[in-house]
């Protein structure tokens, strides 16, 4: 498939299965949910004193706890919908609870790989500052013993081998990013490591793919926030309504909206990226491993296509 017919089948899948996907992927969202109203709650009960360490302490504990919830829901949900997709791809039937019993003992490899991208990331990214922010600083160094004229070829010809190093980094932390998303495919359709996911996302994704899954993961990002501008339009109507009448007592309403619209936004838009990269895992095992065919040897009996290709050679070794 191109990149195209692989957003319409995305869409095809979605519209037709749309209780399916956006109830696995309601559960990151509604966890955040249920932080945003604990955390509501707790700023409207009056306190007769407060201790400003333990509520700090409390507060940090709140957030780590936060982050460990939805780092798991999200592993699930990512899981628990590529197994979704899987199964109506290929023209069967599933519900919401087979498919999260399915990824149950899958959760925390795909945790492991979630974490282990976002850690490649993060030091990808941090190559990327550091070639803005040496170069910065060995000339705010030298600048004392340089004359006028050094100063200036120094300051030009410095900024431009700064600008040319800070997009050349940020394009490699982008297309490592990209690499890796089609690691939890593999988790969940191969039974494979962490390890084994991350080389296997590298090999399915080299070529022109990591474009194919960038262009995805960019349409994805504008139509979640498209949406979320949206759903969150009438909290800004209640923010400008409440600044011009002077109306506390609409801050509240506001801010319920607010948790809601992040809520639908998250379950509606939640799920397409993933249904995207899905489609792009069986596409790629398509064009580099002949997929088709081995479905089509293991629906007529055979193993896969290099066990039919050994058994039908005498003397070849499967």
């Amino acid at each position: 498939m191109s990149t195209g017919q692989v957003l319409d089948r995305t869409f095809h899948l979605y519209r037709n299965n749309f209780l399916l996907f956006a109830g696995i992927s309601a559960v990151p969202p509604a966890v955040l949910l249920l932080w945003q109203a604990s955390f509501f709650l707790l700023a409207l009960i009056p306190l007769p004193s407060r201790n400003i360490v333990a509520s700090e302490t409390l507060l940090i504990l709140g957030i780590i706890a936060l982050l460990v919830a939805y780092l798991v829901a999200f592993s699930l949900a990512t899981g628990a919908t590529v197994y979704a997709v899987s199964r109506v791809h290929l023209g069967h039937t599933v519900k919401i609870s087979e498919s999260y019993r399915m990824i149950r003992p899958l959760v925390w490899k795909i945790v492991g790989i979630v974490v282990s991208v976002a850690i490649r990331f993060i030091g990808a990214s941090g190559v990327a500052v550091a070639a803005g922010v040496m170069p910065v600083s060995l000339m705010v160094a030298f600048r004392p013993s340089l004359d006028p004229t050094a100063l200036m070829i120094v300051i030009w010809g410095g900024g431009l081998l700064v600008v040319v190093a800070v997009i050349v980094c940020v394009i490699w932390a982008i297309r490592l990013y990209c690499s890796y998303q089609l690691a939890v495919p593999a988790c969940v359709l191969e039974r494979r490591g962490v390890l084994d996911c991350l080389k296997r996302s590298r090999f399915l994704s080299k070529g022109k793919t990591v474009q194919r899954i960038l262009l995805v993961l960019f349409l994805s990002g504008i139509l979640t926030y498209v949406l979320s501008l949206v759903l969150e339009l009438p909290a800004f109507i209640l923010t400008m309504i409440g600044a011009l009448n002077k109306t506390p007592a609409l801050a509240i309403s506001t801010a319920i909206w607010q948790y809601l619209s992040g809520f639908a936004a998250g379950t509606i838009a939640g799920p397409i990226a993933t249904i995207a990269l899905a489609l792009l895992y069986y596409d790629e095992r398509v064009r580099k491993e002949a997929f088709d065919l081995q479905l089509m040897m293991e629906a007529m009996g055979q193993a896969n296509p290099a066990q039919a290709a050994a058994a039908a050679v005498p003397g070849a070794i499967g």
